[in-house]
């Protein structure tokens, strides 16, 4: 089979191909960036490199020109969800079977995907789309409540607002352009998010958590946990997700999906097609086992999972993480190490001192990730409260103006990505690179 793979990650486990697809078996080529190089398997058929994966159409171009050079391909992955329009307009351009620009939208426009499981009889918050203050005032007061206006097809609650009654909205929104928008009914409750893995339009494999604070709190500056939950009412949470996958075509591949769960039954949020992010993948493959990354790639390339477990084996550990946002404007001066100190905490990955958080770290380069594994929900949910409290960062201003005393994390916070973090785990060794092969032709 011949495949082309658009590569947006440089860490050992997203970025591990080797270890998932047989280059031997199939001659496999790369879109990525110059930094991301030394990441792809020297047994690669063809490397094309673009400066930014950000722009689609020199994506699009290198892999019009992989295509003369390694195609025609049989596979396209474009695992990121922020490549995934772009993988659905490579297949069109080049003919290569699998989901187009339609079938991505329904997972990436946040009303398309409401108004797909609305019309199956599932419940989704009230929304609209809007392209101007005018119109999210309408829908406003019509509502008579808080509301959330956010971008249709953005992630990680980026540009995403919550207006309460009070607010001028106006005033919230004025530098906003709402040219790609939603408004949506606030609704209340904990939000629960649901990862596993979809094949022949059933869940074969699903793990249900819950969030302590939210993404948009994440966003906003707290720290974000999460614990996952078994038992009847995580049961009943996996069957409505379930039925919204099956609602929104996803036949097999992987999901995020995220609920509100109230009094009166779930709420669909959103979902993505693709595995999720911050320390999902790491969790699931060191808790659980389960390699969602490479079970993926093996349903989309006719081979069957070989990572999950038995679906009638109970779970004898529970995993979680916390992500500690980042301290904008702030440079870090003393952090500690938390591993060891907290019973359940078995990985972490921290900035070093010196580091000066710019804004852009996102939920990979932090002021910390923490992840955990132990017998019971609770155990978990203790160790995060412990983590929080414990996990004291002196910071300072980048402009070097003096604090009046050291600033606590748990006190201040907001952080951000190490340039070369410290890493305390024992699993995490990268693949070894085959060093027999042949380089691949690197084409920039």
């Amino acid at each position: 089979m011949r495949i082309l793979i658009v590569n947006r990650w440089d860490d050992d486990h997203q970025s591990d191909y080797a270890s998932r697809i047989d280059h031997e078996r199939h001659q496999v080529s790369y879109v990525t960036v110059p930094k991301h190089v030394p990441r792809i398997p020297a047994s690669a058929e063809h490397i094309q490199v673009v400066p930014d994966l950000a722009d689609p159409e020199p994506v699009i171009a290198a892999a019009v020109a992989a295509h003369r050079a390694g195609g025609p391909f049989d596979k396209l992955l474009a695992l990121s969800e922020f490549d995934l329009l772009t993988g659905a307009t490579i297949r069109e351009r080049l003919g290569i079977p699998g989901p187009g620009t339609e079938d991505v939208l329904v997972f990436r426009d946040k009303t398309r995907m409401k108004a797909r499981v609305a019309e199956a009889g599932l419940r989704v918050p009230r929304f609209r789309e809007i392209t101007s203050v005018e119109e999210a005032e309408a829908f406003r007061a019509e509502l008579d409540g808080p509301v959330v206006v956010k971008p249709r097809t953005g992630a990680a609650s980026v540009g995403t607002f919550v207006i309460r009654p009070q607010d001028d909205l106006a005033a919230v929104l004025r530098e906003t352009d709402l040219g790609d928008y939603e408004i949506e009914e606030f609704v209340q409750g904990p939000v629960w998010h649901l990862d596993g893995l979809m094949a022949d339009n059933r869940m074969i494999f699903g793990r249900a958590s819950r969030y302590m604070d939210t993404c948009y709190g994440f966003s906003q500056g707290r720290p974000l946990g999460s614990v996952v939950r078994t038992g009847p009412e995580a049961d009943a949470l996996l069957a409505f997700a379930e039925a919204c996958l099956r609602a929104l075509g996803l036949d097999r591949g992987a999901f995020h999906f995220e609920l509100i769960q109230t009094t009166t039954g779930p709420v669909f949020l959103e979902v993505g097609a693709r595995f999720g992010g911050g320390e999902i993948p790491w969790v699931f493959q060191d808790v659980y086992g389960v390699d969602l990354i490479g079970d993926w790639i093996r349903l989309e390339l006719g081979e069957p999972p070989v990572t999950l477990p038995p679906a009638d084996r109970p779970d004898t550990e529970h995993g979680g993480f916390l992500l500690v946002p980042e301290p904008r404007g702030k440079r870090l001066v003393s952090r500690p190490s938390m591993v060891g100190t907290v019973p359940g905490l078995y990985a972490e990955e921290l900035p070093a001192a010196g580091h000066e958080f710019d804004g852009k770290g996102g939920y990979r380069f932090i002021l910390g990730r923490f992840r955990y594994r132990a017998p019971s929900p609770t155990a978990v949910e203790q160790a995060i409260l412990r983590t929080q409290s414990a996990y004291d960062c002196v910071l300072e201003d980048l402009d070097d103006t003096p604090h009046d005393g050291p600033r606590a994390v748990h006190d201040d916070p907001a952080a951000i990505a190490p340039e070369a973090p410290a890493v305390a785990d024992a699993t995490d060794a990268p693949a070894p690179t085959p060093a027999s092969a042949p380089a691949p032709a690197v084409v920039g």
